[in-house]
């Protein structure tokens, strides 16, 4: 069954893995199926211990699948017209073209192996629902609830840098050097893979579904700060050392991996706080 699923959504799958070559915020979705079939590979034995087949609800699923990818063919030309316009990429359409193929997986695998099967298998298959890309009706909110909460944090850390400045919204004025915090500088891609992290991180070291959770939420104020110290370092250096850490400076266009670092310097602490609340019920 996965045969014909894959030959029946082999052009959104080749679509999406092509963007996730040209644009930073697809660059995760050819990782994915790797990641969900190393968890399958490690818990193998467990998951295929009982299995019978379920052709019951493999095939409703499989076929609300096919109805989703469906109505993505059919309103093909709208969704992308939209997207055009907006510049954007057909980013919808293949939301719902990915929606339908991760409901094909899930289907056959339950049509093969049955629903135990499933259930000691939902992690790595649910997991496959980052390889759809978030719908722009949810992605633009997210960004904005971002992008100004970036803002507020970064004047916090500009008063207590001791700097001069004064603020009008998203723009800040320093004495040699104004900036304004852009949609760039929400953090959207490397909040994307903090989340990931967080949920792989809780189905490794985790046990209880509350802790994951917590993990998971912790991830938008640890995004905001990392952004926070980004704006600022870049702003400061800026105005005190060159104007080109702002204008042509790999650290502006290209520096978000130390300052993932920063993220990290939050997240793992957060991890051990869990872990260890955890042991501490059990004992």
């Amino acid at each position: 069954m996965l045969a014909v699923g894959a030959a029946i959504y082999f052009s959104p799958i080749r679509e999406l893995a092509q963007l996730s070559f040209e644009n930073e915020l697809y660059s995760h979705f050819i990782l994915i199926p790797i990641v969900s079939l190393y968890f399958l590979f490690l818990d193998r034995k467990e998951m295929f211990s009982e299995t019978r087949w379920n052709p019951k609800w493999g095939l409703t699923i499989c076929v609300l699948g096919i109805a989703t990818f469906a109505i993505a063919v059919a309103y093909r030309e709208q969704l992308v017209g939209i997207a055009l316009r907006n510049k954007e990429t057909y980013n919808d359409y293949l939301s719902l073209c990915m929606i339908g193929a991760v409901a094909w997986v899930i289907g056959s695998f339950i049509f093969v192996y049955g629903l135990k099967a499933f259930g000691k298998a939902r992690f790595p298959l649910i997991f496959l629902v980052f390889t759809i890309p978030i719908p722009l009706f949810l992605l633009h909110p997210i960004i904005k609830a971002l992008q100004y909460s970036s803002a507020e944090a970064a004047n916090v850390v500009f008063k207590l840098s001791g700097t001069p400045y004064h603020r009008d919204g998203l723009i800040f004025e320093l004495p040699g050097v104004a900036i304004r915090v852009a949609e760039v500088c929400s953090g959207i891609r490397s909040s994307l893979a903090l989340f990931i992290l967080s949920v792989i991180t809780g189905h490794m070291f985790l046990r209880r579904f509350s802790r994951c959770a917590i993990l998971a939420l912790a991830v938008f104020p640890i995004t905001i700060i990392k952004n926070a110290f980004r704006i600022t370092t870049i702003s400061l250096l800026a105005n005190y050392v060159d104007i080109k850490f702002l204008t042509n400076h790999w650290i502006h266009s290209s520096g978000g991996i130390p300052f993932f670092a920063v993220a990290l310097c939050f997240f793992i602490p957060c991890v051990w706080l869990l872990r260890r609340s955890e042991k501490e019920k059990v004992d």
